[in-house]
């Protein structure tokens, strides 16, 4: 008898360590703490990433090259619809180097993984990796309304004052799907409406202090904020500016 109960307590210990070490792997696979192990960084090392800004401008240019050759109308759109997708995939793509970087209120690195950037110029940065015409320098030192009227037509900018949290994301996730800049009471960064849910990424001052992709839903920092002015950013203005 003691013998079976034994075995039976043994069985479900194991079962219960191994349960344990499942949940703790899913737990640590979905939070931000695995962008600062050495295996991330390895994965999504410098050399890597010059190699990808290199293929985007590749894939840039020849986009550009296809729109100029359209002759009609719809050939146009139909360029221009993939290089929607592409820009997008290009700035998830480019993010994913950025992620478990430090921030600093005085960050400026453009190197990413190592030293510390600022949530402006993690923008400005980003965007100019991109190949989106941008003055890194100067934007990343503006207020966060002028930086996105300097990068993004004013037809596609919305400013909100004390308008409740729930309403001011659902009126962005009905702009459409694509990448925003959200400028709020002293922060900025960007929201990623990919059509299932809405990212907010940016160079976070708090808890870990760096660069992190979260749901825009769970941010007390846009939660929080009074001021939002949030701008879509356009293809057409990568593709031709």
């Amino acid at each position: 008898m003691l013998k079976r109960l034994k075995r039976f307590l043994i069985r479900w210990l194991i079962r219960l360590s191994l349960l344990s070490i499942v949940v703790a792997g899913i737990g640590f696979y979905v939070s931000p703490y695995k962008y600062q192990t050495p295996f991330y960084r390895w994965l999504y090392s410098y050399s890597d990433y010059k190699i990808l800004l290199a293929d985007i401008k590749s894939k840039q240019e020849n986009l550009k090259a296809e729109y100029a050759a359209a002759k009609t109308k719809k050939e146009k759109e139909k360029v221009l619809k993939n290089a929607q997708q592409v820009f997008e995939e290009s700035f998830e793509e480019i993010c994913k180097y950025w992620y478990g970087t430090k921030w600093s209120y005085s960050g400026t690195t453009q190197i990413p993984g190592k030293g510390k950037i600022a949530c402006g110029y993690f923008v400005s940065t980003i965007l100019r990796d991109l190949g989106y015409p941008i003055d890194r320098i100067k934007m990343a030192q503006a207020a966060s309304e002028t930086l996105i009227r300097k990068t993004i037509d004013k037809k596609f900018i919305k400013v909100r004052v004390k308008k409740d949290f729930g309403d001011f994301m659902e009126e962005v996730e009905e702009m459409g799907e694509g990448i925003y800049i959200l400028g709020l009471d002293t922060h900025i960064g960007f929201l990623f409406v990919d059509g299932k849910s809405t990212h907010f990424i940016h160079s976070s001052n708090s808890l870990l202090k760096g660069v992190r992709n979260q749901l825009a839903f769970s941010s007390g920092t846009i939660r929080r904020s009074e001021y939002r002015v949030v701008g879509q950013l356009q293809v057409k203005r990568w593709l031709l500016e």
